[in-house]
């Protein structure tokens, strides 16, 4: 697994139309085109893409979202950087963990709207696709949160995302 197959199934989770492209998901992730293919096809050995439904195995990807994610893809808040909020400093953990301001986590981008300690992206397009895609965005922040979060964070991150995933909320 590489970073950018957890940013391809994520996107595919918050997608409402019943078909994509793999010229779409290029241009909506910033990937090209065969880091998108490559991606689904290590994610369909490893379980976590149905080719029938042609999006995630959604009770397979919640359980290593949920159990493993912080263990092969870790993160630990860096160098103060301008990015969007993630994690807990985004929805939809924002109002349910307290926390200062100055230490907000954010994923690195040029123009972000928010200061703070940066969490590395799964990959480095995470944060321009989280840019443009709110539900997205939402997904990417859970799962910083089960990366890097206090066992609080990831809790309560596990339990948002699993009803996410499942009861197709994204």
């Amino acid at each position: 697994m590489k970073g950018q197959d957890i940013l391809v199934l994520l996107k595919l989770a918050v997608l409402d139309e019943a078909t994509w492209s793999y010229s779409q998901l290029s241009s909506e992730l910033n990937l090209s085109v065969s880091e998108v293919h490559a991606a689904i096809k290590r994610s369909l050995a490893s379980g976590l893409y149905n080719p029938l439904t042609k999006r995630p195995n959604r009770v397979a990807l919640e359980e290593f979202l949920r159990h493993g994610l912080r263990y092969v893809f870790p993160a630990q808040p860096g160098p103060i950087k301008q990015g969007l909020p993630t994690s807990y400093a985004a929805e939809p953990l924002k109002n349910r963990i307290l926390y200062s301001e100055n230490e907000a986590p954010v994923m690195p981008l040029l123009r972000g709207p928010a200061r703070g300690p940066e969490i590395e992206p799964l990959y480095r397009s995470a944060p321009i696709a989280a840019s443009k895609d709110p539900r997205l965005h939402r997904l990417l922040a859970l799962v910083d949160a089960l990366r890097s979060g206090r066992a609080r964070e990831r809790k309560l991150a596990g339990d948002m995302i699993a009803q996410e995933l499942q009861e197709g909320i994204v």
